[in-house]
């Protein structure tokens, strides 16, 4: 927290790489607040962090491990990727049997 205190170069890159998993899970603002209230409680001091460091920070993480930064990503596939087995407009089969 020190470094933090301090504005040391690098100490929001720290934060960032520490709360990994948190910041990845969620978004910015919300983990900003958690983040906080685990350095107050462990500091037992008022901790302010400037939210455009944080997200400057996170951007850089995400932007060199991107395996871990993914969130679950929406695909939309085309009709001739698809599995679905449901025929076109049009067309019917009939049950053998």
């Amino acid at each position: 927290m020190r470094f933090l205190r301090e504005s040391k170069k690098g100490s929001y890159n720290v934060l960032v790489q520490a709360y990994q998993e948190l910041i990845t899970s969620m978004p910015i603002v919300m983990a900003m607040e958690i983040i906080q209230e685990d350095l107050q409680k462990d500091t037992e001091e008022q901790i302010e962090l400037n939210y455009f460091s944080l997200a400057r920070a996170v951007a850089r993480f995400k932007k060199k491990n991107p395996q871990t930064a993914t969130r679950k990503q929406f695909q939309f596939k085309d009709s001739h990727e698809s599995d679905d087995v449901q025929l076109s407009p049009g067309r019917f089969k009939i049950k053998q049997g």
